[in-house]
């Protein structure tokens, strides 16, 4: 925490470790909302302490609704990533059980990195085992089965953190998202080396491949159907991470509009208007941002709540899967056999793909955020800014 004195020429930081349960945004909204409390009222001290006592018993979600919606962000990407509901299906029970063990190790004050492993590798073991036990294609489903575990807000933050100047909480962040996602690939490399062994690659009794190819062909919109397909989807992906980071339920109406519109606007530049993927992805979470901004004034909620959510369904999925699959093919070579310099190549070629889209969506969500929010929301509202640009002489 930095405390600036009025004349902002004198600072004092003050650093403490506290014990990591997760991100909860109902929790970050509420402390934002008392902070304006004692800005503007001036509540005395015990006020205060009683106000957080009440923030921090407070339960928006029970853990039944928590373990019942959250899978639905992976179906819903699953979905957008032109997987089939079959997969869909498989995605929904690999993230109930992948989340439900990840959650229980948070609330019993596991260490964090260990659970990503963890999770990681029960999520995508038992889409392994899915799709080799009833013979069918799970690739879509892989793809999407780590992506809830990804540290977007941790990562975000650090991008932030980084562009206002603080320098020493950015690195903190980006060194436990980047530890985090290694881990997440540890247990997705784990779970793939176990289904390589030939005992466990042969043990197959079912056969649903025509079944798969049927629900593939039953659900294959084009058009304006398509289009709006994009658009719910979009938005239900949002609606899940929004629910896994405790947001708060008056908010959640906003994180669906922002996510849907975000993702179709990406959609329509990549997909239809053949825009360069890292400008389209800049530009939807440009706009997200600016939008984060002007609804985190009309429901009194740090834009950032919005934003987060809203852009996760952007998150390229696709392409880092392939860039993991090739640093596993380079470890899990057992004949000795050098990649050859095209492999090399195009490997690469994933990662930094992967890394610039990252930056593409944080500096969208930043951008805004330097720019219109100097101290906090109310004090830069779109509204009078925009009257200020527009306004008649």
């Amino acid at each position: 925490m930095t405390i600036y004195k009025q004349n902002k020429f004198k600072t004092r930081t003050l650093a403490r470790t506290v014990r990591d349960k997760g991100t909860n945004f109902e929790t970050i909204s509420e402390i934002s909302i008392l902070s304006w409390d004692v800005l503007e009222n001036g509540i005395s001290i015990s006020e205060i302490k009683s106000k957080l006592e009440q923030i921090k018993q407070r339960k928006i979600y029970s853990n039944s609704q928590l373990y019942f919606w959250a899978p639905f962000a992976s179906v819903a990407l699953c979905i957008l990533f032109d997987g089939d509901w079959i997969q869909a299906l498989i995605v929904y029970i690999s993230t109930f059980t992948g989340f439900y063990a990840r959650r229980t190790l948070i609330l019993k004050n596991y260490n964090h990195l260990l659970s990503f492993f963890i999770a990681s590798t029960i999520s995508t073991l038992i889409i392994h085992f899915i799709g080799l036990f009833f013979h069918i294609q799970v690739e879509q489903a892989l793809i999407v089965s780590i992506l809830y575990l990804i540290p977007g807000v941790v990562m975000i933050n650090s991008f932030i953190d980084y562009l206002e100047g603080y320098f020493e909480s950015g690195t903190a962040r980006f060194i436990f998202s980047s530890m985090a996602i290694l881990m997440i690939a540890f247990g997705f490399f784990t779970s793939n080396m176990i289904f390589k062994m030939p005992l466990v690659n042969s043990f197959s009794l079912f056969d649903l491949s025509n079944l798969q190819i049927q629900a593939k062909a039953a659900y294959s919109p084009t058009g304006f159907p398509l289009h709006v397909s994009k658009l719910v989807f979009g938005g239900i992906t949002s609606l899940g991470f929004a629910l896994i980071f405790n947001t708060s339920k008056r908010a959640l109406w906003t994180v669906f509009l922002l996510g849907a519109v975000g993702y179709f606007i990406n959609y329509l530049l990549f997909r239809e208007f053949e825009v360069n993927l890292i400008l389209s992805i800049f530009v939807a979470s440009t706009f997200v941002g600016i939008s984060g901004m002007y609804f985190a004034h009309r429901t009194h909620t740090p834009p950032i709540i919005f934003m987060i959510p809203a852009v996760i369904n952007m998150i390229p999925g696709l392409i880092s899967y392939k860039f993991m699959m090739g640093m596993i093919d380079w470890i899990s070579n057992d004949k000795g056999q050098r990649p050859s310099v095209e492999e090399v190549i195009e490997t690469f070629s994933f990662g930094i793909t992967t890394l610039f889209i990252l930056f593409a969506l944080a500096f969208g969500i930043a951008f805004p955020i330097i720019v219109f929010n100097s101290y906090t929301v109310k004090g830069k509202d779109l509204n009078v800014l925009i009257k200020k640009l527009f306004k008649k002489d």
